[in-house]
C-alpha cells in the first residue's frame, strides 16, 4: 500500500493561537476550502481509495479529492482527531490560564495520562495502528489518500516509521492543506514531505 497522508483545510480554530480542537466539530472557513481545493491538485493523480476521519473539516477535504477524481469516499472513525477533554476549544495561554496545574504537567504530552475527559497519547496511537491495519488488509495493493488531523498525523508517523516514544512530541507539524508521502521498501515505510500545496 502506497499512503498520502492530508491535513484537513484551515478553521476557524485554526486561526486563534492553534487551539486545542479535537473532538470539536468545526467546518473549513473559506480560507480552509481553498486550501482543501489546492490540495486534490497538488495531491499526485494514482489514488484509488480516498479515506477520511468522521469530523466535518476532514470530510469537506476529502470532498474536493473525491470531486476532482469520482472515487468514493471511505470513512473510518479510528482516524478522528485526539479528543482533548476540558481543553477541548481553548489556546494553551487559555489553558495555562484555566487549568495551570495540568499545564506545569505538561499533561498533553503525557503517554498515559490527559486532561479530564481527554484520550490519552497510548489510547490514540492504539486506535490509530487498529486504523492503519484495517487499511492495509482491505487494499494491501493500492494507493489511498487518508484525510486526517495533525495529532493522528504524529501518531500514524510514530506507528509507520517505528519511532520511540521520546521522538513523538518533537515530530514537525505539517500545516492545513499540506501532506506527507508514504512508501513501503522492503517492509519498512518511508515518510516524506513534497512541496506544499501552492496557496
Amino acid at each position: 500500500m502506497k499512503l498520502y497522508i492530508a491535513r484537513h483545510g484551515e478553521t476557524d480554530l485554526n486561526l486563534h493561537g492553534d487551539c486545542y480542537q479535537g473532538s470539536t466539530d468545526m467546518p473549513l472557513n473559506a480560507h480552509g476550502q481553498a486550501q482543501a481545493a489546492a490540495l486534490a491538485v497538488a495531491l499526485p493523480d494514482d489514488i484509488e481509495q480516498v479515506v477520511a476521519s468522521p469530523l466535518l473539516r476532514a470530510r469537506q477535504t476529502a470532498q474536493a479529492l473525491i470531486a476532482r477524481r469520482s472515487l468514493p469516499l471511505q470513512v473510518m472513525v479510528q482516524f478522528r482527531e485526539r479528543d482533548f477533554g476540558v481543553f477541548e476549544g481553548l489556546s494553551p495561554g487559555q489553558v495555562q490560564q484555566r487549568y495551570p496545574d495540568l499545564w506545569a504537567r505538561q499533561i498533553v504530552q503525557a503517554w498515559d495520562e490527559a486532561p479530564p475527559g481527554a484520550e490519552t497519547t497510548r489510547e490514540v496511537v492504539t486506535r490509530v495502528r487498529d486504523g492503519l491495519h484495517r487499511l492495509q488488509a482491505k487494499w494491501p495493493q493500492a494507493t489511498v489518500a487518508l484525510v486526517v488531523h495533525g495529532f493522528v498525523i504524529r501518531a500514524l508517523r510514530f506507528v509507520l516509521e517505528a519511532l520511540p516514544e521520546d521522538d513523538f512530541f518533537v515530530l514537525p507539524k505539517i500545516g492545513n492543506g499540506e501532506f506527507l508521502c508514504v512508501t513501503e521498501i522492503g517492509g519498512r515505510f518511508s515518510v516524506t514531505l513534497p512541496q506544499p500545496p501552492k496557496r
